[in-house]
């Protein structure tokens, strides 16, 4: 059974990480704009391989792009462990809401 204060902490928790949800998600497509522009900068100043794939394949097999993966992985992991517990809060409520509605109704 959830109880009122479960219900509480749920809707609290949802509060608490509405900033930190949305910096995560930004910080995501922040990094992918990044990727974009490091990749540009690469194959703009790239003088020993004359074709734009070469310069492409390049720079994907440089330390900076592996260097971006993992930041981005890391970011990923965070923001899907936000989301998850989110998920879950969400579904507490939820939850409790059909309990209540069931008790009002006598069906509880």
């Amino acid at each position: 059974m959830i109880t009122e204060k479960r219900l509480e902490e749920a809707l609290k928790y949802l509060s608490d990480t509405d900033e930190d949800h949305a910096k995560l998600g930004s910080g995501l497509e922040y990094l992918k704009d990044k990727s974009k522009r490091d990749k540009a900068l690469h194959i703009v100043h790239n003088t020993e391989d004359t074709t734009i794939s070469s310069k492409e394949q390049r720079y994907y097999a440089s330390d900076n792009y592996l260097n971006h993966i993992k930041e981005k992985q890391a970011l990923s992991e965070q923001v899907n462990i936000v989301e998850n517990k989110r998920s879950k809060e969400c579904l507490i409520i939820d939850v409790w809401r059909t309990l209540e509605a069931s008790r009002r109704r006598n069906n509880i």
